[in-house]
């Protein structure tokens, strides 16, 4: 798929921005109604880099996770979605705009066949730092939900960002516990990935490598002091390796394991 033209994304743009405040911003989902405002550009940033890979249109999607990019294709595009996730705590926005969720727990080695079903895309935005698993065993565990030819698209922070350097350099924990979770508890990051770290992931997963590449995602920090931090150090974001996230989007090369 080409990507859009600017005039395409200054459209979508306006759409993007009308559903986001009325169906993401206050709609009940896990974090504050102020995360998600400051996360905005995030979910843009990642709608975008989404649409420009190649993919049937309207698409079959399965997002594993809240389900925000899940709802926001169903409404932009027209995408028949599903969401995956541990609770059913935060469903209702989903169901008031008719997507279904499904209980999926990626610690569960059973987990993909609790979906009768097969996704153009299976979508993992800022999944797989919060498994304490190496993400190759994650992949390999959704793999099967995937169509032929089916695209695998994630985000995740980046272990070399600028912020966790800073950490480190001054010796502060930016790791939660290493743990395995007990039933219904949330993890914080348990692994950050590099992108050599992260395509060596995918390629042992049984993976072709589509893109994979450092962006901050248009994060702007969710303090007054962070947002001036970032301004401050903003220059050094033009060395890609210091980016605070990595894209990155996948196909499956081996199918041993999938269904045809």
């Amino acid at each position: 798929m080409a990507a859009p033209s600017p005039r395409t994304l200054e459209g979508l743009r306006t759409r993007f921005d009308k559903i986001y405040d009325s169906y993401v911003i206050g709609a009940g989902f896990c974090e504050s109604d102020e995360y998600y405002r400051l996360e905005k550009e995030r979910y843009w940033r990642s709608v975008t880099l989404l649409r420009c890979l190649d993919f049937p249109v309207p698409a079959k999607i399965l997002e594993i996770g809240g389900g925000q990019m899940a709802l926001l294709c169903k409404l932009l595009f027209d995408d028949d979605c599903r969401v995956g996730d541990i609770s059913q705590q935060y469903v209702a926005p989903l169901r008031n705009v008719g997507i279904e969720h499904v209980n999926f727990n990626l610690m569960d080695p059973e987990a993909s066949k609790k979906i009768k079903d097969q996704f153009d895309v299976i979508v993992l935005l800022e999944v797989i730092e919060h498994i304490p698993l190496p993400a190759h065993v994650i992949i390999e565990r959704i793999k099967p939900l995937l169509k032929r030819n089916g695209l695998l698209f994630l985000t995740t922070p980046n272990l070399f960002r600028l912020r966790n350097l800073i950490r480190m350099a001054l010796g502060i924990e930016f790791l939660d516990r290493f743990t395995i979770p007990q039933s219904g508890e949330g993890l914080g990051h348990q692994l950050e990935y590099t992108a050599d770290h992260l395509r060596w992931q995918l390629v042992r997963a049984g993976m072709e490598i589509v893109t994979l590449s450092h962006d901050s995602l248009g994060r702007g920090g969710h303090s007054l002091r962070a947002r001036y931090a970032r301004k401050l150090l903003a220059p050094f974001n033009l060395r890609p390796i210091w980016r605070d996230g990595l894209v990155a989007a996948a196909r499956v090369i081996d199918r041993d394991n999938g269904h045809d």
